[in-house]
C-alpha cells in the first residue's frame, strides 16, 4: 500500500485501492457488477421513480441516499456480509442540479 501511495505521489494519479474483507464480499462483488449497466436506472420496474434524499448545506452537498435494486442481495448466501462499498464511477449514480445557488 505504501509503495501504491508513492507511485500515486510520482505519478499524480489517483487510484482507487479497494478493500474487500473476506471471500463472501469479494464473489457478492463480482456477482453485482457481472451485468451492471451504470447508464440503466436500478429499479425493477421501469415506471417505479427512484427516491432520491439529500442533506445539504449553503455550500456543498453533505449526503445523498437512494436504493438500487440492482445491488441486493441475499444474507443467506453471503455470510456475513452486511454491505459493500462501490466506487461512484462503477455504479448508477443521480443526477443532481440544483437551482437558485447563491454565488
Amino acid at each position: 500500500m505504501v509503495e501504491q501511495q508513492r507511485q500515486q505521489q510520482r505519478t499524480g494519479k489517483k487510484q482507487w485501492l479497494g478493500s474487500f474483507q473476506g471471500e463472501y464480499q469479494r464473489k457478492l462483488y463480482k456477482e453485482l457488477l457481472a451485468n451492471y449497466n451504470r447508464l440503466e436506472r436500478p429499479v425493477v420496474n421501469d415506471s417505479a421513480p427512484i427516491l432520491v434524499e439529500l442533506g445539504l448545506t449553503l455550500l456543498q452537498i453533505i449526503d445523498v441516499y437512494w436504493t438500487d435494486a440492482y445491488l441486493s442481495w441475499n444474507t443467506e448466501h453471503y455470510p456475513g456480509v452486511q454491505n459493500l462499498r462501490f466506487p461512484s464511477d462503477q455504479i448508477w449514480t443521480p443526477d443532481i442540479l440544483l437551482y437558485n445557488r447563491s454565488e
